[in-house]
């Protein structure tokens, strides 16, 4: 209840809204101390002294400050897709991870709340060139300690030669797909090395599709001895926060994006870190993540890939506590009785 301006203001008064035990003084009220927080004012907006000369006036209007809940949703960048040379499959990136739902920190007065914003992978233009892994979002200060999103994984490549790393997705947040395995042929047996996807992040996302070898193999060659038709494959989908990225298999059916997840956290339902599709071979170019949702980018095939889309932090909190303090121009929305804070670049939120 806050101290009315009714002309009767005592210490004892001061007592009862802000604590304290037997006042004799008002200075035992400077704000900062151990029963004023700092940054206290009156209703009409008049800080309550640190030092120097106090009044019972300065207190007219003003009351205890209560911590509030800030609940929050966080998701790094994704990363783009791999790019493969003519006629092989690429990975799709994986999506930046994401830690959403009932997550949320109480916060007291005058507690700042930074955030770094992950940046999605880049585009590859070069065969042979895995995907770009996404940067981390980051959420630090008060009780938001060691809030981290990790990057999307890029998506696998393809290499002819066999027992190379090239063909694997890179783990992140979601992991990435993998592209296309060897397909060398003429060889004294069957090349047994499987692409895999990249792996993900516990609680943030899931793992990257597989594409799993699938040459022929020819046991009718004259001398009996073994012979391996080479045969090309599509790319895996990239994971997302909602499911694991599609398997590749045959030229013309690239592996499907990992599933992403809802979050009603600014009023409405919007699907955030989704990961990307893998190439089917041929000529394909990857379609690039939706920035500020972490999705994952396509891979391509003789075409460049698609890129992984930027992070984002969303605030929410009550807007009977929303102190109106923040850097970084978040946009800033209402929905209910909440307001809800939009970083899609560095900045910070004071409580």
């Amino acid at each position: 209840m806050a101290i009315t301006d009714d002309g009767q203001v005592k210490l004892s008064d001061l007592q009862t809204e802000f604590g304290g035990s037997a006042p004799t003084a008002l200075s035992e009220y400077y704000a900062g101390g151990d029963l004023v927080g700092a940054g206290t004012e009156s209703g009409g907006g008049v800080a309550i002294p640190s030092s120097g000369e106090i009044q019972i006036t300065d207190f007219y209007g003003s009351s205890a400050f209560s911590p509030y809940t800030i609940t929050f949703l966080a998701i790094a960048g994704g990363a783009s897709g791999g790019r493969s040379s003519s006629g092989d499959g690429a990975g799709g990136g994986g999506a930046g991870g994401m830690l959403a739902g009932d997550l949320s920190a109480s916060f007291e007065r005058n507690s700042t709340v930074t955030i770094s914003i992950g940046a999605g992978g880049g585009s590859r233009t070069g065969d042979g060139s895995k995907g770009a892994s996404g940067s981390n979002t980051t959420i630090q200060g008060g009780d938001f300690t060691n809030i981290s999103t990790t990057g999307g994984g890029g998506g696998g490549s393809h290499n002819p030669n066999r027992n190379t790393t090239t063909d694997n997705g890179i783990s992140g947040g979601s992991g990435g797909g993998a592209g296309s395995p060897d397909n060398e042929g003429g060889g004294d047996g069957l090349p047994t090395q499987n692409s895999t996807g990249g792996s993900g992040t516990s609680g943030q996302g899931n793992s990257g599709g597989n594409t799993p070898q699938s040459n022929i193999l020819d046991t009718e060659q004259e001398d009996g001895s073994e012979f391996v038709t080479g045969r090309r494959h599509s790319g895996a989908g990239g994971g997302g926060k909602g499911g694991a990225g599609g398997n590749g298999g045959a030229l013309g059916a690239g592996g499907s994006a990992g599933a992403g997840s809802a979050s009603s956290i600014t009023g409405s339902a919007v699907t955030y870190a989704s990961g990307g599709t893998g190439s089917s071979g041929g000529t394909t170019t990857g379609t690039a993540g939706a920035a500020n949702k972490g999705i994952g980018g396509g891979g391509g095939t003789a075409g460049n890939s698609g890129a992984g889309g930027s992070g984002v932090v969303i605030l929410s909190m009550l807007t009977s506590r929303f102190s109106g303090t923040s850097a970084g121009s978040p946009t800033v929305t209402t929905s209910g009785d909440k307001t809800i804070l939009t970083f899609t670049g560095s900045g910070s939120y004071t409580t």
